[in-house]
């Protein structure tokens, strides 16, 4: 596979081989009108090959110091065409004085300076036509050094958002654990000194669930089924609290159990909705879980009895949780939607499946 340096160099001689080779051409089927010998003829326009390339790689230089291709300005237009005039100009008069010292002093043809061709017409016409010859060498490279400047940029936004929304899902995912086991331990300070053995057993509930996140925690989906089993034990952890206060109901569609989804996301609405919902009320309430399949969606609703209230001392770290994972894995394909409908908050994701 040819490299950039390759790639301009292959397209460089192929360039002025093209011009030179036509130059050349044109030249000796007009009757070699300076009637240079073989050797001669062949030695200027091998001479006019490598000075073209020489000049032409010098601009490229110069562009490349002068010019940001990531920040182009409307000024560096006219730096450009003034590095162009300038390797225009440069570029002559070496060639000048090649066609000087060569024709005096090794050709030894002085006579040719008196021939139409090399008069002023003659001059203003080579100059003309390198100056176009250079234009189109130089509007190409810059045409093909600003799309790739363009594409290296666009590869480095994507890999600087990739890495970005990496480093904020590992943030996020590191979120959850310690979220979960502050209101665990929590509940389970509160039993210590009424219930040892509630206590016991929810310690025993909490590390089978804490076991399971871990081992889940350096992934970004895993299947529908699995959290179920998670969520199953965070329930029951919450019973032991909660007891006939709470009630848990599901009605779960069996074609959704082997789609994937984030992980720890159904525990989290169900953990919201006892915290900010059934713990709140004196006589507790109930919490529904459903999935459902429709053809381009996984829909999870979490449904708990209670109204939509934000205590003062809320962070709501677990719905914008939810909400900035579910935007960075899914982008605007995803939606997570919170109301309130008689007296039941309702909890909606709809995630896309493939």
């Amino acid at each position: 596979m040819f490299t950039k340096k390759t790639s301009y160099w292959i397209l460089t001689i192929a360039f002025w081989s093209l011009i030179t080779g036509l130059m050349a051409f044109a030249y000796w089927i007009n009757d070699n009108g300076l009637n240079l010998e073989i050797w001669q003829f062949v030695m200027d326009f091998i001479s006019v090959f490598l000075l073209s390339i020489f000049f032409t790689h010098q601009l490229k230089g110069a562009i490349n110091k002068f010019i940001q291709f990531d920040n182009l300005k409307g000024i560096d237009t006219f730096k450009i065409m003034g590095l162009l005039l300038a390797s225009i100009l440069l570029f002559y008069i070496t060639y000048t004085l090649y066609i000087q010292f060569v024709y005096h002093y090794i050709y030894d043809r002085a006579d040719v300076f008196n021939h139409e061709s090399q008069g002023l017409k003659g001059n203003l016409l080579f100059i003309i036509n390198y100056s176009i010859y250079f234009l189109v060498w130089a509007g190409f490279y810059v045409a093909v050094k600003g799309l790739m400047e363009l594409n290296n940029g666009r590869e480095t936004r994507l890999q600087l958002e990739s890495n970005l929304k990496e480093s904020q899902l590992n943030t996020l995912k590191g979120q959850i654990n310690p979220h979960f086991m502050f209101n665990s331990l929590n509940n389970i300070r509160g039993l210590m000194l009424e219930d040892v053995d509630r206590a016991r057993n929810m310690l025993t509930s909490l590390s089978e669930t804490l076991r399971y996140s871990l081992t889940k925690s350096d992934s970004n989906a895993i299947a529908l089924e699995d959290e179920l089993e998670m969520v199953e034990n965070y329930i029951e952890i919450s019973k032991i609290q909660f007891e006939d206060r709470l009630q848990f109901y599901t009605n779960i569609d069996k074609s959704t159990l082997n789609i994937q989804i984030p992980p720890m996301i159904i525990q989290m609405l169900v953990e919201n909705a006892i915290k900010h919902g059934i713990s709140n009320l004196k006589e507790g309430g109930k919490i529904s879980l459903s999935t459902s399949l429709n053809p381009n969606h996984l829909l999870i609703e979490v449904v708990n009895t209670g109204v939509l209230s934000q205590s003062e001392d809320s962070t709501q770290l677990g719905l914008k949780n939810i909400k900035k994972r579910l935007e960075l894995l899914y982008g605007e394909a995803a939606t997570f939607s919170l109301k309130e409908i008689k007296n039941q908050v309702i909890a909606t994701i709809k995630i896309p499946i493939a």
